[in-house]
């Protein structure tokens, strides 16, 4: 008897591979995701990054990169990674700095934010995903250094 691996059908966010990918974990609470809904998280075979998708209804289909951090005696923290483009000078090249950053003047108290940080720049980029991926110019307090200024004039 022939047993087969549970597989998504999704195509890769990291290296666009689309022959399924291998499911790693199921209901999986991603910490930063656009919906508050559980997702299932697949291993490429050719890239061997991780992608986590949730679904919503027959067609609506949220898929993002997705990073995944082992904890000691614990189920793991799963992160998405979002293609940002830098708010400052308009770089794609970003990378994620932070996750749920304090922010002293959100455009809502319902949105969470996390920082990605310009490699051509060297500025912060604050991102929102309340549904869309909106970004935000960033800038540290001088004092309290784990609060963020949006957008500043």
């Amino acid at each position: 008897m022939t047993v087969t691996q549970p597989m998504l059908d999704t195509r890769c966010a990291w290296c666009g591979f689309d022959a399924g990918l291998p499911i790693v974990s199921e209901h999986v609470h991603i910490t930063n995701a656009q919906v508050a809904m559980e997702h299932a998280v697949g291993r490429c075979p050719q890239c061997a990054r991780t992608t986590a998708l949730a679904r919503w209804g027959r067609d609506l289909r949220f898929s993002y990169k997705a990073l995944e951090y082992k904890r000691l005696f614990r189920r793991s923290t799963w992160v998405a990674v979002y293609d940002v483009i830098c708010a400052w000078c308009g770089s794609k090249a970003t990378d994620p700095a932070e996750i749920n950053v304090t922010v002293a003047n959100p455009v809502s108290e319902r949105f969470r934010y996390d920082l990605y940080a310009c490699q051509t720049c060297g500025k912060a980029t604050a991102i929102s995903y309340l549904g869309e991926l909106r970004t935000h110019c960033a800038i540290r307090d001088d004092v309290y250094r784990a609060l963020w200024y949006l957008d500043p004039d």
